[in-house]
């Protein structure tokens, strides 16, 4: 790194923060949920010493900047630390800029900016900054070229300048590229722009900048176009917060690479960050996996009139939010002002308006809050109800609390309460998800509050109404969502297809009905080896793309002959979905008898698992009888244990080893070592067989920087993807 120039970037730091090197204060930032960057090159440049890197992390209460409030009476925890992940960027002198250390509006870094599309071709602009930082003037070229998802170069354009020491410039790059593949979310196809500095004859600074090809247009009663195209149906999605069990908001690049997978083939097309930006390695798997996301301006029902501080921190954030995500084609819609915030001043949300159109000049940026603010402030987009000819969405639906203060809620079901309360909660889903589907195509749909179990401040009980419960194991509701999807549809990298599941447990306390969910035009039902019925899907939800099947009184634990048939594997239920008349999907959900051992699953989402010291997955322990069938209303605790190079998050004081099973399955979470290499976790249960699953971890694709002098927190160098 001689010579180079040097900057600490990191993701995000919980809280207030306070940056050293080498006992010389380099940063403060304020706010846990953005990305800030610091050029150390002064203090670390020349010398063979090891340098070191001071970060004090705090999120006590402040009402200072966003979100403010104090977290005893937040919807949703800060949690603490460097939770996201930090990285050392050395580049040569004459470089592209570093987007958060330029002041050039709409610049610093690349920006690739989408200006019109037409059938396959595209109008491009893109813009880079570069700065000279060396003693002299230099002449280079820069070279911008287009590149498809495998690296084949489309287009290319170049242009040579000359910058005077300590100097920089935007560049501005017209590109009219034809026979390209657009992004769009049923086919988030991405390209890359290759940016090179060429100084006499050599690359000195190069970087890939990822990008979709995509144009957003609301027009108003028609709906929401893409790339000049109606998108064909409606938006359905959920909101999303950060955290996950045991971790708190410290949940590795695959971790939240599984929540958007799992989100995406559970149906989910849109997620509404709330209420602050998520992840960028979540933002990256939803470009992937054309997810559309609302990304949001930290804060939730708090202004801080009396400080004007707290006002200016809220343009940072805005201005900051573009910058980190301008490039990412999934962005849907800019949530620039407070959520729930009726004291927030209306000129300010007119500068928030305005800074995110400055800050992306181009087609497809749309501003967007509740209805009332959003009307007063010039806000291009609607929560809430459509008026003035602009389109809306939906951003919060179907809690149904009884009050702030106890929460009791039809669709907030503890797994552990078993399979009635998670059939009421699904047919609460199905009204719900009805009523979105029936609104006019100016409402373009909207999103579940909330798809993933989370932790609250203001109440001690988590949120429990996701469609993933808080160890990301799908509820019944999680299977509705996915059946809306056309049996045709197909995404890479996600299942699809006809599918059918039976929500029903056969258990002693199950009940008569059987509610099967399904993709397909009609069910087949065979119970105890007879068909029972053929049926469609229910009627009265027509707005539905896809309503559940019901088959009423089927199933009668006293009736079914269980002393003749037990230990015959006799006892079965099995659900056909039909298409054309033909078998399309299957399932089959046996009779679970006696409780006899444990079956382990590694639930990775193929994603595998990363030897940095911070990479995490879920193994999945079922309690299961003598032919592996679950167990449902087996509550029995289990205890993990591991070997090789990882460790199980958690123990007995946060009830995470041993753990007690719900409906049937406990989860342990496995962090690997920073050595790669096999891992074996076992599980055992008093009385029960016990269980081995065997695995490995891989080495990293980016090596950590730091070395064995670290002191503190072994997060602080989480690389991932």
């Amino acid at each position: 790194m001689q010579g180079k120039r040097i900057v600490l970037h990191f993701e995000a730091v919980m809280g207030k923060s306070d940056v050293w090197v080498n006992g010389e204060k380099v940063a403060e930032h304020f706010g846990g949920y953005l990305p800030f960057a610091a050029d150390i090159t002064r203090l670390v440049s020349g010398s063979a010493r090891d340098n070191i890197v001071a970060v004090r992390a705090d999120n006590s209460d402040d009402p200072d900047y966003p979100p403010g409030k104090p977290q005893d009476q937040l919807d949703f925890t800060y949690m603490g630390g460097i939770y996201r992940d930090v990285y050392l960027i050395a580049t040569a002198p004459l470089h592209v800029t570093h987007d958060l250390l330029s002041q050039t509006v709409a610049g610093g870094g690349v920006f690739a900016g989408v200006k019109d599309v037409s059938g396959s071709s595209a109008d491009l602009e893109i813009r880079t900054e570069v700065v000279n930082e060396e003693a002299a003037a230099r002449d280079f070229t820069l070279r911008t070229i287009l590149e498809d998802a495998g690296g084949k170069e489309l287009a290319r354009q170049e242009e040579t300048a000359s910058l005077q020491p300590k100097a920089s410039r935007q560049f501005v790059q017209p590109m009219a590229v034809a026979d390209v593949r657009l992004w769009h979310p049923d086919d988030p196809y991405l390209h890359f722009i290759r940016t090179e500095v060429v100084r006499d004859g050599k690359v000195v600074d190069s970087l890939r900048t990822r990008f979709g090809i995509r144009l957003f247009e609301m027009r108003g009663e028609q709906g929401f176009f893409v790339n000049k195209k109606y998108i064909g149906h409606k938006l359905s999605g959920v909101n999303r917060h950060q955290d996950y069990v045991y971790v708190g908001n410290a949940l590795p690049n695959s971790g939240q690479w599984r929540d958007a997978k799992l989100l995406r083939e559970g149906g989910s097309n849109v997620v509404r960050a709330a209420h602050y930006p998520l992840d960028p390695a979540f933002m990256d798997a939803c470009d992937e996996l054309g997810i559309l996301v609302t990304v949001a301006t930290p804060g939730w029902q708090f202004f801080n009139a009396k400080d004007p501080a707290f006002e200016q921190r809220i343009k940072q954030d805005t201005r900051a939010m573009v910058r980190r995500d301008r490039n990412r084609p999934a962005v849907f819609l800019w949530e620039t002002a407070l959520n729930e915030t009726g004291n927030q001043p209306l000129a300010m949300l007119r500068e928030l308006h305005q800074i995110v159109h400055a800050e992306f000049p181009f087609p497809g940026a749309f501003t967007v809050t509740d209805a009332n603010l959003a009307r007063q402030a010039g806000f291009d987009f609607y929560y809430g109800g459509a008026a003035d000819g602009k389109n809306s969405f939906t951003r919060e639906y179907g809690d149904q609390v009884d009050n702030w203060a106890s929460q009791n809620s039809p669709v907030r079901i503890n797994r552990e309460w078993g399979e009635q309360p998670l059939l009421s909660q699904l047919m609460a889903r199905v009204n719900g998800l009805a009523a979105v589907y029936s609104s006019p195509p100016q409402r373009l749909g909207a999103a579940l509050w909330a798809g993933i179990d989370h932790q609250r401040g203001y109440h001690p009980d988590p949120f429990r109404g996701g469609l993933l419960d808080l160890y990301r194991i799908p509820r019944y509701a999680y299977y509705l969502f996915k059946s809306q999807y056309d049996p045709t549809f197909k995404l890479p990298g996600i299942a699809t297809g006809p599918f059918v599941h039976i929500a029903h447990e056969l258990t002693q306390l199950s009940g008569d009905d059987v509610t099967v969910l399904t993709n397909c035009e009609e069910v087949r039902l065979t119970w105890l080896g007879k068909a029972v019925a053929t049926q469609k899907p229910e009627a009265g939800y027509q707005a539905l793309p896809h309503p559940p099947v019901i088959f009423k009184n089927v199933f009668n634990f006293r009736g079914i002959g269980l002393g003749s048939r037990v230990n015959t594997g006799q006892i079965e239920m099995v659900a056909e979905g039909l298409i054309d008349g033909q078998v399309a999907a299957r399932e089959v959900r046996k009779y679970p008898e006696r409780s006899t051992g444990i079956k382990l699953e590694l639930d990775d989402a193929g994603i595998g698992l990363t030897a940095d010291g911070s990479d995490f997955v879920p193994v999945r322990a079922y309690i299961v009888d003598a032919k592996g069938v679950p167990k449902v209303l087996d509550s029995s605790y289990v205890t993990f244990e591991v070997t090789g190079p990882a460790s199980i998050v958690g123990d007995a004081s946060t009830y995470a080893n041993p753990m007690k099973a719900e409906f049937g399955i406990a989860t342990a979470l496995i962090r690997a070592g920073n050595t790669p290499g096999e891992i074996r976790v076992r599980a055992a249960s008093k009385g029960y067989t016990s269980a081995e699953i065997r695995f490995e971890s891989n080495a990293p694709r980016m090596p950590a920087v730091a070395g064995k002098g670290i002191v503190g927190d072994r997060h602080f160098a989480d690389h991932g993807a």
